[in-house]
């Protein structure tokens, strides 16, 4: 045989091993414990929808899966961790699609979470909803939209969880698309946002769904509208913004498990499939539901797809408006 035959034959050989022995090994994966980075605090909505999934995607992997919080940074030192574990399927954790913007938010980040993080498959949304209180003499999105531009020469001061957040950014966009100007009030979570929007202290506030249907009963309150596409499975009798008056807006805030760069497809496309199936169990579903967390399935294109369209969008807003967490 020829050199140059020899040379193609061999590397031909080789690559053929190798995909022989990645697919083997898939195959004998998980072979031991598996290690769940979570990067906030425990009993937050981050924990506990990733507590309940871990459990159950451990049981259908036949491995335990423990899970470890990291917290700190805005996310970033559990997700840096994440990001340098060994890529073999042995280290997993929780990201979302808000995770590709820490980069464009945090100065001086030693990891790229757009790059660094691979997601494998979403678990659950929450929807943002924009609420009013006695502050505001409005009782719908429709009416909030004919105040704000009445009276432009005042600026709406609404509340948010925090810099940066999800919310924070869906105020700055509303403010755009309408042409209205609204002042930010960060508060350090959604229950003294909502205490404030209650109290009258300030006349608006963009927070998590399900932090604001404790207060449906109170007449003094309003929820607005929710930014999700479609009307919310948590109360279905609340409109859409778009419905309300703002065509085609849409905000949201959703949790999915990510792995390090490097990960082999196999193990993703294992894990991915099981935590399909565990999302379509009917008592996961109800878990979820009653915790105020709605699931959330999509294919590994559909996922892709849809953070790809988020992070252009959001990270718009965030350079255009100088936005920086913690500021």
């Amino acid at each position: 045989m020829k050199r140059k035959q020899f040379v193609i034959v061999a590397a031909g050989a080789l690559f053929l091993l190798g995909f022989a022995s990645l697919g083997a090994f898939a195959q004998d994966y998980p072979a031991k414990p598996i290690r769940a980075i979570v990067p906030y605090s425990a009993g937050g909505g981050t924990d506990l929808v990733g507590r309940l999934v871990f459990q159950k995607l451990g049981e259908a992997l036949g491995q335990p899966i423990y899970v470890e919080n990291k917290v700190g940074g805005s996310g970033t030192i559990g997700l840096g961790e994440l990001a340098r574990s060994k890529p073999d399927g042995y280290t997993i954790g929780i990201g979302g699609n808000g995770v590709s913007l820490l980069g464009a938010l945090i100065d001086g980040l030693k990891f790229n979470p757009a790059t660094d993080l691979v997601p494998v498959a979403t678990l659950a949304s929450v929807p943002i909803a924009l609420v009013a209180g006695p502050g505001l003499p409005v009782k719908s999105m429709r009416e909030f939209i004919d105040y704000a531009k009445k009276n432009k020469a005042t600026a709406l001061t609404y509340g948010s969880p925090g810099v940066g957040t999800p919310h924070h950014l869906m105020g700055v966009e509303l403010a755009r698309v309408l042409k209205i100007p609204m002042v930010h009030v960060p508060y350090k979570g959604t229950a003294p946002a909502m205490s404030d929007v209650v109290g009258g202290h300030i006349p608006i506030a963009i927070v998590g769904l399900p932090g604001a249907m404790q207060f449906t009963k109170n007449p003094l309150f309003t929820i607005l509208g929710v930014a999700s596409a479609r009307r919310s499975e948590l109360a279905p009798e609340i409109p859409t913004i778009a419905e309300g008056g703002v065509p085609g807006f849409e905000a949201s805030y959703w949790w999915d498990i990510s792995v390090p760069k490097g990960t082999p497809q196999p193990i993703i496309d294992r894990l991915h499939k099981e935590v399909v199936k565990i999302l379509s169990d009917p008592g996961v579903r109800d878990s979820l539901l009653k915790g105020g967390f709605e699931p959330m399935v999509m294919s590994l294109q559909e996922m892709n797809a849809a953070l790809k369209v988020d992070t252009a969008k959001w990270i718009k807003v965030i350079r255009d408006n100088n936005i920086r967490a913690g500021e």
